[in-house]
């Protein structure tokens, strides 16, 4: 029975991870590349990109 706990913790923890699972930046680099970094919050854009004007 220890195992079938053990199991079911690990899928119940991949299932969170997947919740949380981090969002990348939608915004483009002056080169016209994808943005790599992370959004902030529930924001689109990064830190970086968030107040682009």
């Amino acid at each position: 029975m220890a195992k079938k706990k053990k199991a079911a913790k690990k899928t119940a923890k991949k299932k969170a991870v997947k919740k949380v699972a981090k969002k990348r930046c939608e915004a483009k680099t002056r080169e016209g590349k994808k943005c790599k970094r992370l959004v902030v919050g529930k924001s689109k854009y990064c830190s970086v990109h968030k107040g682009g004007k």
